[in-house]
């Protein structure tokens, strides 16, 4: 089984079970500071977008939205809730859907925790990615007790990596990419934050 494929059954098995009162609080402490790096009516393709979290902000924004996402039971889930609030995107699990076309912003929240190793994904990212297009990611922060206590409460579901400064860096090297800004979520303080908040361009 590919991990891919691992990644998409285990999402289509619980995504109705997906959200609940921490993973929202969490969350919306992560898109304060996405929404920073994101202005209001911008292009995006929300990669990974789950049960909808980022794609509502981003649509509640002004924003003009294409989101994917491989479990077609958590994308079923956001775009029922855009349409409760009348708005319009584009949604696919269909990744030919993505091919040929490049968007000026890319958001990739809460996908990259899953791979082992994260360099594939980001070379698909930065291929849908305009000239000077911008990408942001998150990861869960290896420096933090906070990243390791998410990472083992992963352990008995799909578990989660937790990862330094240094191998996001790394990391977007070996995919053609650089970082360009990093901060931290939850709380937005350095080496504790659960999560980094990560923006990249092409190298």
């Amino acid at each position: 089984m590919t991990h891919p494929e691992q990644v998409r059954q285990h999402f289509d098995r619980h995504a109705r079970r997906y959200d609940n009162p921490l993973t929202t609080y969490i969350g919306g402490h992560e898109l304060r500071s996405i929404q920073k790096r994101v202005p209001a009516g911008s292009i995006v393709l929300d990669y990974g977008c789950g049960t909808g979290r980022t794609t509502l902000d981003l649509l509640r924004r002004g924003c003009q939205v294409t989101a994917y996402d491989i479990s077609a039971e958590m994308l079923s889930i956001a775009k029922a809730r855009a349409a409760q609030l009348d708005y319009v995107a584009e949604f696919t699990t269909e990744p030919d859907r993505l091919a040929g076309r490049a968007w000026p912003l890319v958001t990739c929240i809460g996908v990259l925790d899953y791979y082992a190793d994260p360099v594939p994904l980001l070379r698909s990212l930065n291929s849908l990615l305009a000239n000077d297009g911008r990408l942001i990611v998150t990861y869960p922060n290896a420096l933090s007790p906070l990243g390791w206590s998410y990472a083992l409460g992963s352990t008995f579901r799909m578990r989660i990596i937790p990862r330094t400064p240094d191998f996001v860096e790394q990391a977007a090297a070996r995919a053609d990419l650089k970082v360009t800004h990093l901060c931290f979520a939850f709380p937005a303080m350095s080496f504790i934050g659960l999560t980094l908040v990560v923006e990249m361009a092409r190298a």
